[in-house]
């Protein structure tokens, strides 16, 4: 068989994938069975969707509100560009609820080449659980800035959405934030290219997710529901940086008391994820000794008292005090990473993932796994490890920039998975 009868094939296939989740969707079913490819290796199950509300449907990206931040870190105004709050309409991946959110967009104040920019949905990583932990509302993006700086340089209008619970919530929203569910995240990161297209006259249809740590997942879902749910917009791929992809390894190692200390942290976030996603769970089911003290510690975000308790907590941890209390425990958190675990269905488009191979919080081993199975399912994926490093400190390099430069000219992605 030829090379472009095996790429119409699996074009074909993918095709086919989306549309019956698609249609599974419609009619509210469950999951769909798994596939295998050519070469026996088994695809996982396409995850059903949300049942949207109407609402939800109809305020897709609306934007709310948009006010000008005057006072944004210096990196933004040194690379030439305006920044704007705002507050849009997205929805809950959870129960298919519209919710409101907030992002920061950051716009070019060059002219646009030929009038048009293309959109960086940019996923940031983990900043927390409540709502202060949005970086919009900070100057320097609770330490983005630096980050997304040199993105504008390439032209970009950037937007960096807080997701649901974090930064902006309405007066009276109980909405929190489902710490690592990736359709929330995903929906978030979609629609705040609608919002950044109502504030930036420049920006245009293309676009681009990009995402680090808690981001990178964000981006990964976000480019699988681009078929789906990113309708009126043309995707063109994910960068995806160190991502918490294949989560359900984590029950084992918790089981045989085999945590790092990152993953120690990572685990009690995870457990407040899914409280907020289902609240009959209890979390002193998962929680002991010191994961268990001063939720307001392990939760904060800036600079003060907490984060300090904060610091002094992690150097306690012990993996005896991550364990789920017995057997029924163990299971409903397994179903729950099943669940957040990507990938789910086949991408919208070719993803470019970079992780460390000395990552202590989101093992190597897991993001291999994750993008075997996105081969499977018939993705086009980019992989790249650096050796020597880990997740804080994972240099992307030039790759993301000469990746992302190339999908908006349109040229072909590199594919690891042949």
């Amino acid at each position: 068989m030829s090379r472009r009868s095996r790429e119409r094939r699996t074009a074909n296939r993918r095709r086919a994938i989306a549309l019956a989740a698609a249609v599974a969707v419609l009619a509210g079913c469950g999951t769909t069975s798994g596939s295998t490819d050519a070469t026996g290796t088994a695809a996982p199950e396409t995850a059903a969707l949300p049942q949207l509300s109407a609402d939800a449907v109809a305020g897709r990206g609306t934007l709310i509100s948009s006010e000008p931040v005057w006072d944004i870190d210096p990196s933004i105004t040194a690379a030439g560009a305006s920044a704007y709050r705002v507050v849009y309409r997205s929805t809950s991946g959870v129960d298919g609820s519209a919710t409101e959110t907030s992002a920061m967009v950051l716009v070019p104040d060059a002219p646009a080449a030929d009038g048009s920019r293309p959109v960086v949905s940019f996923a940031h990583g983990t900043t927390g659980v409540t709502p202060n932990c949005g970086p919009s509302l900070y100057p320097d993006l609770l330490g983005y800035a630096g980050a997304v700086a040199p993105l504008l340089t390439l032209n970009y209008v950037i937007v960096m959405p807080d997701y649901q619970g974090l930064g902006f919530t309405a007066p009276g929203d109980s909405a929190q934030h489902p710490y690592l569910e990736p359709i929330t995240s995903g929906y978030n990161v979609i629609d705040a290219v609608r919002a950044a297209r109502a504030v930036a006259p420049s920006a245009g249809e293309r676009w681009a997710a990009y995402g680090v740590s808690q981001g990178g997942q964000a981006a990964w879902s976000a480019g699988e529901l681009a078929d789906s749910y990113g309708e009126g917009l043309d995707y063109v791929g994910a960068v995806a940086l160190a991502p918490p992809a294949a989560m359900s390894e984590i029950l084992p190692l918790a089981q045989a008391g085999f945590l790092s200390r990152e993953q120690m942290v990572l685990w009690r976030m995870i457990i407040e994820g899914m409280h907020v996603a289902q609240p009959q769970i209890d979390p002193d089911d998962y929680l002991g000794g010191v994961l268990a003290e001063d939720r307001d510690a392990w939760f904060a975000c800036t600079p003060g008292p907490d984060l300090t308790r904060r610091g002094e907590l992690v150097n306690r941890v012990n993996p005896a005090d991550a364990r789920p209390v017995d057997d029924a425990a163990a299971e409903a958190l397994r179903e729950w990473l099943a669940r957040i675990s990507l990938p789910q269905r086949p991408a919208g488009g070719p993803m470019l993932v970079i992780n460390g191979g000395q990552d202590r919080t989101v093992r190597p081993q897991w993001v291999q796994r994750a993008i075997d199975e996105a081969c499977a399912l018939g993705d086009t994926v980019a992989h790249i490890v650096r050796p020597d490093q880990g997740h804080a400190d994972l240099d992307p390099g030039g790759e993301t920039a000469t990746w992302l430069e190339a999908r908006f000219r349109g040229d072909p992605a590199p594919n690891t998975c042949q």
